[in-house]
């Protein structure tokens, strides 16, 4: 028996159509036709009524329990087999938007990496769109998009969908150029602040703004510019951590995201204790990050792992946020 005619016999069983069983398993309609009359050689039954419309015939009905009861004991063959390695090697692959990879690899590789020795770890930086493009091709092995309300949903036939985080925006501003901005309110505003600001109260000021494949920037640049104050873009550069010591010599503003924060945060402490951090109402909770994976995705056990790793890294974001807010509100007292 060949596991791939039982696979696409499956495939077609479930969405009850030859096209978009090809569609699914990335191959042509004629290899899923030709996969299905070889399994039906085999046995030599009809598995298919094709007229008037596609069903199955009570040998196909037959077929499926014992075809599901194949895969999984195959599927468990080869988890055991891998699991019974002393160690694993090979690599996997994961695909994130641009200007996030810095961020990322940072809290998951070292974890990667002690639970998974003589394994590689790529990185994708693609898109939103594109990534999901990518998963569907089995370009990349996880995905991290991002979903918003101005996004398509996708396809539950097609992909695992885990929701990981509600994202807020968060502008860094220093000491000084908070005092110099807002004379008036400067000290109070530093607690006042914390409950969130809006962003054309920093239109005036000089920022530091990602290149325009930063899709959120350049939101930040059309807003602000709709609103009659085109921003003043001091640095335009995605490698954001080498700015943190500018923004807290009060050269500039520039905008975070939960998970760059806690990184900047990690590797830039000591500039932190000038530095405020304000949540933008603007951006507030306005786009989702998720992990993506293809619905046929064979999840070995470095996969299944890193799934729990990502989890974890990112509920993390709010935790270590909800910290530095009470950090600063305690320190402005």
């Amino acid at each position: 028996m060949n596991m791939t005619d039982i696979e696409y016999f499956l495939k077609v069983a479930e969405l009850m159509s030859f096209s978009k069983a090809a569609e699914a398993l990335f191959v042509t309609q004629q290899a899923v036709s030709l996969h299905v009359k070889h399994l039906e050689e085999t046995y030599g039954v009809r598995l298919f009524e094709r007229h008037p419309s596609l069903r199955l015939t009570p040998a196909g009905y037959r077929l499926i329990d014992a075809a599901r009861d194949i895969i999984n004991r195959e599927n468990r063959l080869v988890s055991e087999i891998s699991n019974s390695r002393e160690q694993f090697e090979g690599e996997i692959s994961i695909g994130l938007p641009p200007n996030r990879s810095t961020a990322f690899v940072n809290a998951f590789f070292p974890l990667f990496s002690a639970a998974y020795p003589n394994m590689s770890l790529r990185l994708d930086e693609r898109t939103s769109s594109k990534l999901s493009s990518a998963v569907k091709r089995n370009e990349i092995d996880l995905a991290l998009p991002l979903q918003s309300e101005y996004t398509g949903r996708y396809d539950p036939e097609i992909f695992c969908v885990i929701p990981l985080e509600t994202e807020s925006l968060y502008v860094v501003i220093s000491d000084s150029m908070l005092q110099e901005a807002f004379p008036d309110q400067y000290p109070a505003c530093k607690t006042a602040f914390l409950s969130g600001v809006s962003l054309f109260d920093f239109a005036r000021l000089p920022m530091f703004l990602h290149p325009a494949s930063s899709h959120l920037h350049e939101n930040i640049v059309e807003k602000l510019t709709l609103h009659g104050t085109p921003p003043f873009i001091r640095i335009r550069t995605s490698l954001t951590s080498s700015l943190v010591p500018l923004c807290a010599d009060g050269y500039g503003i520039f905008f975070s995201t939960p998970m760059l924060l806690q990184h900047l945060y990690a590797t830039s402490r000591k500039s932190f204790s000038t530095l405020n951090v304000f949540p933008i109402r603007e951006y507030r909770n306005n786009r989702q990050t998720v992990l993506l994976y293809h619905r046929q995705k064979y999840l070995t056990k470095p996969l299944e792992d890193s799934i729990g790793m990502i989890r974890s890294i990112y509920a993390d974001h709010a935790k270590f946020v909800e910290h530095l807010r009470r950090q600063k509100e305690n320190h402005s007292i």
